[in-house]
């Protein structure tokens, strides 16, 4: 369960002995072993008997309320597999996979019994039997055979004239007794009416007949059975009068201005009336185990259920409230209070609040035509709800082994209606399991707490009419009502009287999807198992491909009809998808792939199987181009890494002029480190992903520009002076192959050729160098012509691509040679002239003789000081 705070201890409907089990730990002392013979009413073999109600009328609380007068015996250790070996000669996965036949018979009843011809439907020999004649109901049953599902067969409606033999009694019948069946037959040549059902028969009878003696109307074999045993005997004449309580008798006789049972039967061709020993409700033997309200009754607990607000509670039978007069609810453990189980919610025996069949202040008229509706049938079902916080229902009928070590032999997961052959068992703590065959359906009349055996009593009226079912050999006892009778993995109804004391077997029952329409907002709780991935080596799935897994039934036969699976994961809100007959469920793979965590639980209105987190992965449908996002497209220092992103669990591979590859991270990201440093300048980078049973995905490409080093000169030093009528040939350095190489000085380009020749180089024009290197990594080209003298730059950068490097910069200085002095006007060995023109020039050059000596000398001089120093 849901919403608890506090472990819950865990509760099994119709469990050992008090209808449920829970896991108190420490369990009461032992308790005399009850045997669960089969045959009733045989102390020796532990099944007391049930004696009639003494007056012979509807039978009342044998406590009366009061105190419990002795223990009561603990129930069968059999659980339900011994029981239905036992009672049915079936193993359990024969018995399961005949409830589904059931499910099958009651799914295929809307579209038989709206055709004419139809008479009914059992189960028999393995096959769905439809009783009826014509075209259009062989037509159908063809149908359905079609389908691939159940088995039908059309058989020949049975007729008072050739009857079908009920069950034999557990019990010799005493010589008395009436035998069943007894067929009331019309005279020569008189028209009968067909009988449709038995609501509208019952209330055909009601009107012509009355209650006197009425205790069940049923459909029984592909026939009607109007079955009076002195159940009751209610006023029937216009003025309040009571009549006489009929005699224990086929063909009763008639109340004051009706006819006779008999008079009424020989109406119809499908009709007959059957005398029966009086029914009474199971639900008043004190003590022992099980649970007992507050007005000191004890009964057996049925289904596990949810109330509108899915709160948790326990559905039972409702005559075991007394009316409402009983509020609360105690768990009994070996005869002894174990604490609060709850309190009654809702109860309804008989018509709604808990009303007789006949309403004493419906008006009749003197020929009754007044009354229009006067079978007031309901049903026999009762709420315990406000459960204990530590008790938790479950939707399993339990075993009748351990009561401290409870296991369910049987997990509930629908309900179906109650088919004639239907194979059944039934559930107490008195007599723990029983199991029969479903022998008629129809509506049964009990008599309710305030019932008087005394037609003057106005509580003579006091009987009360419910849709139910009935079995031959399936056994009870007090105590029992309340329990659940389920055939396979189906609830079919609560337990609600019987009889084992008279000339006939009979166990009764309320059809439980009947009592369901009286509790609106009422859920039964199902048995529900945990989904699962549907079984794959790698749990991988497409991106918004299905998602499949299934439900398992085991040990259930089936899968609880209308079930979803809750898919909740992180980005979205919870969704329901359907489960279908097999178990299967599937949603769509969100598109984002990588690994994928949701959360799965089965539920079914308020059941819940409890959450499973359930891990995939996610294929991608298709690759798209990855990307390549580091680093950005600009000039680079150098390239070590490439990354980016793209499909997860997608292999990226680079190529190009680079190489490498790598998984696409969960996170989408991925990251190549280059084995090698990329070359320089335009560098290609192509990237493309892969993915196993996929095509390659487009392929992205990306060029980088890495910038080169700067080139090396090494024909110059920076700071080098040189003389300027002795300048090198050319300016020489190394740099990478295959680049450009760019020589300016003072801001302007020089020309000439690279690698000391015209081998591999290439000419330009004057004023422009781009200069390609050859082999060798060398460059060179020619010291320009025409430097003066003084402080120039060098600037030298390379080109790889077109991605060109930071400049190598360096300074060099051009020197002015010393001054040439003039050569004199000596020829031949001749004196120069004389005169003042000569005059001059001899001054001119002595002059200058005294610079040149005198700059010398301070040169010498310094030296001498620096070589002092």
């Amino acid at each position: 369960m849901t919403g608890t705070v506090a472990p819950r201890n865990k509760i099994l409907a119709g469990g050992v002995m008090a209808g449920i089990i829970i896991a108190l730990g420490a369990a009461a002392g032992p308790t005399a072993a009850f045997a669960g013979s089969s045959t009733p009413g045989d102390p020796a073999a532990g099944n007391p008997v049930v004696s009639p109600t003494p007056t012979g009328g509807p039978g009342t609380p044998q406590s009366g309320g009061q105190a419990d007068p002795s223990p009561s015996p603990a129930p069968s250790g059999a659980g339900l597999p011994e029981a239905v070996l036992r009672d049915l000669g079936m193993t359990m996965a024969e018995f399961n996979t005949a409830g589904e036949l059931g499910r099958q018979a009651v799914q295929a009843l809307n579209s038989l019994q709206v055709l004419p011809g139809y008479a009914g439907i059992s189960l028999g020999n393995g096959m769905i039997q439809v009783r009826g004649t014509g075209s259009a109901l062989q037509a159908r049953v063809d149908e359905l055979n079609k389908s691939g599902g159940a088995k039908f067969v059309l058989v020949a409606p049975a007729t008072p004239e050739a009857p079908v033999p009920a069950p034999a009694p557990a019990t010799p019948a005493p010589a008395a007794a009436p035998q069943p069946h007894a067929a009331a037959t019309a005279g020569p040549g008189r028209d009968r009416q067909i009988a449709v059902s038995a609501d509208q028969l019952f209330q055909a009878y009601l009107r012509d007949v009355g209650t006197t003696g009425l205790q069940a109307v049923v459909s029984e074999a592909g026939r009607f059975v109007i079955r009076t045993g002195g159940v009751a005997a209610a006023q029937s004449t216009p003025d309040g009068g009571a009549a006489a309580a009929a005699p224990n008798q086929t063909g009763a006789v008639a109340s004051p201005g009706k006819i006779s049972p008999s008079e009424f039967v020989s109406k119809y061709a499908n009709v007959v009336l059957d005398g029966a020993a009086p029914l009474k409700p199971e639900a008043d033997v004190p003590g022992g185990v099980g649970y007992r309200s507050d007005n000191g009754f004890t009964c057996s607990t049925g289904f596990s259920a949810f109330g509108p607000a899915g709160l948790p509670a326990v559905l039972t039978a409702g005559h075991c409230a007394e009316d409402g007069t009983a509020k609360t609810v105690d768990l009994l453990l070996g005869g002894a209070p174990a604490g609060r189980l709850g309190s009654f919610q809702f109860s309804q025996f008989g018509g709604p609040g808990n009303s007789p069949v006949l309403n004493p202040t419906t008006p009749m008229g003197p020929d009754y035509t007044a009354v229009t509706d006067p079978g007031n049938v309901g049903t026999d079902i009762a709420v315990i709800g406000a459960i204990r916080q530590d008790l938790d229902p479950l939707p399993a009928a339990s075993t009748h082994g351990d009561p401290s070590e409870p296991g369910p032999d049987v997990k509930i997961i629908g309900t179906a209606s109650p088919v004639l052959g239907m194979p059944v068992c039934r559930s107490g703590w008195r007599t723990g399991w029983s199991c029969g065959h479903i022998g008629a359906v129809g509506i049964f009349l009990v008599g309710g707490p305030t019932y008087v055996d005394n037609p003057s009593d106005p509580r003579h009226n006091d009987i009360r009419a419910f849709n139910g079912f009935l079995s031959y050999d399936v056994h009870s006892a007090g105590g029992d009502s309340g329990g659940p009778w389920i055939s396979g993995n189906f609830a079919v109804g609560t337990h609600s009287a019987g009889n084992s004391g008279g000339a006939q077997n009979i166990a009764v029952a309320a059809t439980l999807q009947d009592s369901l329409k009286v509790l609106p907002g009422y859920q039964l709780e199902l048995f529900l198992n945990k989904p699962e991935l549907v079984a794959q080596a790698d749990k991988t799935f497409k991106a918004g491909a299905s998602i499949t897994g299934r439900v398992p039934a085991a040990p259930a036969s089936a899968v609880a009809a209308g079930s979803q699976v809750r898919i909740t994961y992180s980005g979205r809100q919870p969704f329901d998808v359907p489960v279908d007959a097999a178990g299967n469920w599937s949603f769509t793979a969100p598109e984002a792939p990588g690994p994928f965590t949701f959360t799965a639980e089965t539920v079914n209105g308020f059941s819940r199987s409890g959450p499973v987190s359930l891990s995939i992965v996610i294929a991608p449908s298709f690759l798209p181009a990855p990307a390549i996002t580091t680093p950005a497209n600009e000039p680079l220092p150098g390239l070590k890494t490439i990354e980016g992103t793209g499909t997860p669990g997608a292999t990226v591979t680079l190529s190009g002029d680079v190489a490498g590859s790598v998984l696409v991270g969960t996170d989408g990201r991925w990251s190549v480190s280059l084995p090698a440093p990329a070359p320089y300048g335009k560098v290609v980078a192509t990237a493309v992903q892969s993915y196993p049973g996929l095509p390659d995905s487009p392929a992205t490409t990306v060029v980088f520009s890495v910038t080169p080093p700067p080139p090396a000169v090494t024909s110059l030093t920076d700071g080098q002076h040189l003389k300027q009528d002795a300048l090198p040939a050319s300016i020489a350095g190394t740099g990478l192959n295959g680049a450009d190489i760019t020589v300016s000085i003072d801001g302007k380009p020089a020309a000439g050729t690279v690698g000391g020749g015209a081998t591999g180089s290439r000419s330009v024009g004057t004023g422009l160098a781009p200069l390609v290197l050859v082999a060798g990594g060398t460059w060179k080209v020619p010291f320009p012509a025409g430097l003066g003298a003084g402080p120039h730059t060098l600037s030298v950068t390379q080109t790889v691509d077109g991605v060109a490097s930071g400049p190598a910069d360096l300074t060099f200085t051009v020197d002015a040679p010393p001054p040439v002095l003039p050569a004199g006007n000596i020829t031949n060995g001749a004196l120069a002239a004389t005169g003042s023109a000569g005059v001059m020039a001899a001054a001119a050059a002595a002059v200058a003789a005294l610079a040149v000596g005198t700059l010398l000398m301070v040169l010498v001089r310094r030296r001498k000081r620096s070589s002092a120093r």
